[in-house]
């Protein structure tokens, strides 16, 4: 190759998007999501799906362990309804209403990893569904119109007060003297 032939870039890298969840997996994640956050429906359908994809891209980046812990946990979750709540049934196959039910009793539960389980899941998806500008102010959040901190804080007076290395110095040399006069 001569120093005067152009270089030919690389191909440019192809996109890549890691994804987390299998297809079993998505259904799980959407039962948790409606469970969480729309018990009586009032979330659309739309968003729920949209929501799944946004905890995928969440989950996604953390490290293989963590990836692989919590898609144990999704599995566990789709086959608890056979020892949670005695039904031959996978989580995505209950009503909204027995998804809710299975949820609090996992959160009540006296053995510590199905509890955490809840806890993970809602930790996660809390920070994601919450995090929502639609939800922010759904909450009452007032956005960027916030005044908050731009109110200055009422200036207070100093006051002198004592220290107590002051008072025991004052302390000291009362019973100093006091002790001089005693003995005289």
């Amino acid at each position: 190759m001569s120093p005067s032939a152009p270089l030919t870039s690389p191909a440019p890298p192809r996109p890549y998007q890691r994804t987390t969840f299998r297809a079993r997996h998505r259904p799980v994640v959407r039962g948790l999501a409606e469970a969480f956050f729309s018990a009586d429906g009032e979330v659309e359908p739309a968003q729920l799906d949209a929501f799944v994809d946004e905890v995928d891209r969440f989950v996604s980046p953390a490290s293989k362990t963590l990836r692989w812990g919590l898609l144990v946990m999704l599995d566990v979750v789709r086959w608890a309804p056979l020892f949670v709540l005695g039904r031959f049934s996978t989580f995505e196959g209950l009503p909204r209403a027995e998804k809710t039910r299975m949820l609090e009793a996992m959160d009540r539960s006296k053995i510590a990893e199905l509890t955490l389980i809840v806890v993970a899941y809602k930790t996660i998806m809390s920070i994601l569904f919450f995090e929502s500008a639609i939800e922010l102010s759904a909450l009452g959040y007032p956005g960027p119109e916030r005044h908050r901190y731009r109110r200055g804080l009422p200036l207070t007076t100093p006051t002198a007060i004592p220290t107590p290395l002051a008072a025991a110095t004052t302390t000291t040399t009362t019973t100093t003297t006091a002790t001089a006069t005693t003995t005289s």
